[in-house]
């Protein structure tokens, strides 16, 4: 797994990165975001590449096996962000949203991602459609909120 993350880290974001700023990235953008922030202990500036889904003025980042990423820890308290959306540059606040810590929040984000996203739910492993899933079944649910 180690080795698959490296090269997602240091081939396929880099190379994402450049598209998802130019023409292309109108047409990438779609589903696929830059987000870059300052981290929160280092103070240094970083870039990713994920996927999101768009509500109205709430982008909502899903971060998959969350427990093997450190990234979205940098959003336990309230921060700036500065994304690419379609091409486009937009700035916002984001703060994590953790299952066990705010089911309903938790679930508002499920419930917009799988709308957006074609094949979420069971992506997420979610066994129900998301506004009737128990708070149980988003317990290891992490997205990213980001208000634009």
């Amino acid at each position: 797994m180690r080795v698959r993350h490296w090269i997602v880290n240091h081939v396929a974001n880099p190379a994402l990165r450049g598209l998802l700023r130019s023409a292309a990235g109108r047409r990438l953008g779609r589903a696929l975001a830059v987000i870059r922030y300052t981290g929160a202990r280092t103070g240094r500036v970083h870039e990713l590449v994920a996927g999101y889904a768009r509500a109205g003025q709430t982008v909502w980042i899903w971060v998959g096996d969350a427990g093997t990423k450190h990234w979205w820890r940098n959003f336990r308290t309230p921060a700036d962000v500065e994304l690419w959306l379609a091409g486009e540059r937009v700035p916002g606040r984001g703060v994590v949203v953790e299952g066990t810590a705010d089911p309903d929040a938790a679930r508002q984000g499920v419930t917009a991602y799988v709308a957006a996203v074609p094949g979420a739910a069971r992506a997420m492993r979610l066994p129900a459609a998301p506004a009737a899933l128990p708070a149980d079944d988003l317990r290891t649910i992490v997205l990213v909120r980001v208000d634009i």
